[in-house]
């Protein structure tokens, strides 16, 4: 029990996204289950860091959360993070919900939620060809203004490997000078990424009718500073709307697509083109290297033996052996 006292704490002890009810979640799993110490810090942080999501994204607390909400975490989860992860996730959420609907703090864990936090399923990535690709790229139709921003979404996702989150976090100024865009990733870590010209060139035309489409969802041109925009509910363009419009012109491709896999895209083609794991790396923003070997498609090739193939530090490393120069 001592340890579960870390548990009560105010949110200034605990840290951002911390309610104090979550404590007394916590000491009632911990007197039921009998979760160890670290179960418990670990399901602490979990539940910190859906309160800030919901927070971040809807403007409501994880009280005030719906169904749609709690099946748009767990997908947005899924496109960075292990199955398994998830899973733990979906664990910690459900119970939560169980436990708040029995306090009658939330009536949100219906039949229907409870639904929505199941397992899904990853199957595993088979990169698409460049040609399919190009093919997504040219769906849009670019005679309309959410069309030309689709093109400019989907152009610069394939051209810069960026996460969702950071390509939805974008603001206009941060792209109106040079091929060069600074922005700021996981743990606050800041990249640089390299936009290729037809990137360049489709979000120059993006720009130009972007006041456009804010006035046509009843927005002030001046509601947000976010780069890509709607004219729905919120002026600065959501997550869920990312991910089903990437998913609907997948499918007119015969593709099953995601923002995460157009990024697992870029990587495998860059690498493809000869572009150094290191420079990859450095692109996609992973700390280790042996990261940036997972979003590289080999053809079911195991990653020990491509690390000792063609790390530099390799037991079988030869200077460009995989380009047939040696």
């Amino acid at each position: 029990m001592k340890k579960t006292l870390l548990f009560t704490g105010d949110s200034s002890s605990i840290g951002e996204g911390w309610d104090a009810r979550f404590g007394d979640f916590l000491a009632d799993l911990f007197l039921e289950e009998g979760l160890a110490d670290s179960s418990l810090i670990t399901l602490q942080l979990q539940l910190r860091a859906f309160n800030n999501w919901m927070r971040e994204t809807t403007g409501r607390a994880w009280d005030a959360a719906t169904a749609e909400d709690l099946h748009t975490y767990l997908l947005q989860s899924l496109d960075t993070q292990a199955p398994s992860t998830v899973r733990r996730k979906q664990w910690g959420l459900f119970r939560l919900y169980q436990w708040a609907r029995r306090e009658r703090f939330t009536s949100v864990c219906t039949d229907r939620a409870a639904v929505h936090i199941r397992a899904v399923a990853r199957t595993p990535f088979v990169c698409p060809a460049v040609q399919q690709i190009v093919q997504l790229l040219q769906q849009p139709d670019t005679q309309t203004p959410e069309g030309l921003r689709d093109r400019a979404i989907l152009e610069l996702l394939y051209s810069t490997g960026l996460r969702a989150a950071e390509l939805l976090g974008l603001e206009v100024h941060q792209v109106r000078h040079g091929a060069c865009v600074r922005v700021m990733g996981k743990g606050g870590k800041e990249r640089l990424v390299v936009m290729g010209e037809h990137a360049q060139y489709w979000i120059a035309q993006y720009i130009a009718i972007r006041k456009r489409l804010l006035r046509q969802g009843g927005h002030s041109v001046t509601s947000t500073e976010r780069l890509f925009v709607s004219r729905g509910k919120h002026p600065s363009y959501q997550y869920q709307q990312l991910r089903r419009m990437v998913a609907r012109y997948a499918r007119s491709c015969g593709l099953e697509l995601t923002p995460h896999k157009l990024r697992h895209a870029f990587a495998t083609h860059m690498y493809q083109g000869k572009a150094p794991l290191r420079s990859i790396q450095l692109l996609l923003g992973h700390e280790h290297l042996t990261t940036t070997t997972i979003y590289v498609s080999r053809q079911g090739m195991d990653n020990k033996l491509f690390m000792r193939l063609h790390h530099p530090r390799g037991q079988d490393y030869r200077q460009f052996v995989r380009w047939g120069m040696i």
